[in-house]
Parts: C-alpha cells; structure tokens; sequence
C-alpha cells in the first residue's frame, strides 16, 4: 500500500497529509494567512515524526492545482516539485475541486457543486454528477458570479427532478442565496467547505489508477483568471496605448 504525502495551498489554509493507501495516518489542517512558505516544510517533518516515518517511506506526492490562491498555489506546486526532484519522487497534481466531493457524502444520484470563495463576489466552482456509483464533471471548473452559477446549474438535463449538494466556503458565504432559489438544496456544514489534504491524496490515488502522469514537471497550478497585479498592469498597457 502506497505511502502518500499531500498538501492543499488553494486556500488561507494550510493543510497536509500523510496517508497509506486511502487510510490517513496524520493530517494537519491549519488556518495558516496563507503563511505557507512559513508552514509547509516544519509540517511535513512534524508529520513524518508523528507517523514514525522518514522521508525516504513515502511511494507519492500529491498537490492540489487549484483553482484557488494565486500565491498558495505556487508555493505549494514549487515545494512539491522541489521535493519530488529532489528525492526522485512521483508527483501528482490534484484538481482542488476534484477533491473536494471527497469531503461529503453526496446524494447517490444527482448533482453535486463544489464553490470556493474566489473574493470579488465571485466563486471558483464546478458541478459534478453522481450515478451508477461513478463521478461525472458535468460543468468544468470556472470563476463566476454566483447566480451565473446558479444558472448554468439550472440548465442542466433533469434538474428540477434531481438532488443538489453543495460544498466549500463559498457555498457556506453564499448560503442564503442559494438556498433562497433552492431551498431543498443540501448546503454542507462549513467545515467540510475547507479543502483537506487527505482528500487530495484520495483523488491522487484515483488519478493513478487511470493512469496519469506521475511526472512533476508536468504538474501547473491552474488559475482560472488573472491576477489582480495581472488586471492592473493591463489596465496600465492599455490606459498608455490609448
């Protein structure tokens, strides 16, 4: 059974894992300011002396790829690519949303949204569906506004005959929106609305069975949209063009 060391960076928490196959050994999860360069590598040794281990037992790296923080998710990507390459490791990038469904026990049939709080009213999402025991993505991760979420959902074939679960703290900051449209809707508790390590291991484990790549040189962090310093240097280009 392989040992797996992930981490989650998408957020101001901080969380890591080690696991053995879907089994979690020790798990830290820390509402850290997105202090994670301060975190990340005092966590992995308090985390291998808790299990008894040293770096040399773990088989796999996995790091969630976001969407989310842009800062959080760098370091997070260089960390763990500094070690695969440093200790000859595989590494597999997660989809943070992808391992987020892992955190709640959704309905067996019917729709599933995951939201992250994107800040600037938006929410980093997507919407999955659950049937015949398999997970299908039904809506591709994206930044949007809420009631644009809202509608895409709703547009979805046999929604109005379908249960919905939501997750993440951008279902919980947006709750009384969605619930107002939707009040059969399952709203989970908030703190299942905070990406989790573990989580991200399991998704890893998944991703290897089907047979992704394992390269860490592969592994990009995915934002969705730019950087505000992005947007303002544009707006700087463009304000001097015109």
């Amino acid at each position: 059974m392989p040992i797996i060391l992930a981490a989650d960076t998408s957020t101001a928490t901080n969380s890591v894992a080690l696991c053995r196959d879907n089994v979690t050994l020790v798990e830290s999860v820390v509402e850290g300011g997105r202090r994670h360069s301060e975190r990340l590598i005092p966590t992995i040794d308090w985390l291998l002396g808790e299990a008894g281990l040293t770096l040399s037992a773990i088989d796999l790296l996995a790091i969630s790829i976001g969407p989310g923080s842009f800062t959080g998710l760098r370091i997070g990507a260089a960390t763990w690519k500094g070690l695969a390459l440093a200790n000859d490791l595989p590494l597999i990038g997660v989809p943070t949303l992808d391992a987020m469904t892992r955190l709640s026990a959704f309905a067996p049939t019917g729709y599933s949204a995951v939201a992250l709080d994107a800040r600037m009213k938006e929410v980093f999402a997507a919407v999955y569906r659950f049937e015949d025991g398999g997970r299908h993505r039904v809506i591709e991760p994206c930044a949007c506004f809420p009631k644009s979420l809202m509608t895409r959902i709703e547009s979805l074939p046999d929604f109005s005959q379908s249960a919905l679960g939501l997750v993440g703290d951008g279902a919980t900051l947006y709750r009384d929106t969605f619930q107002a449209q939707w009040p059969n809707a399952t709203i989970a508790d908030p703190f299942l609305g905070v990406p989790r390590a573990s989580a991200v291991a399991q998704e890893a484990l998944a991703l290897r069975a089907a047979g992704v790549s394992e390269d860490g040189a592969q592994v990009v962090p995915v934002y969705l949209r730019k950087s505000q310093a992005e947007v303002n240097r544009d707006k700087k280009l463009a304000s001097a063009a015109s």
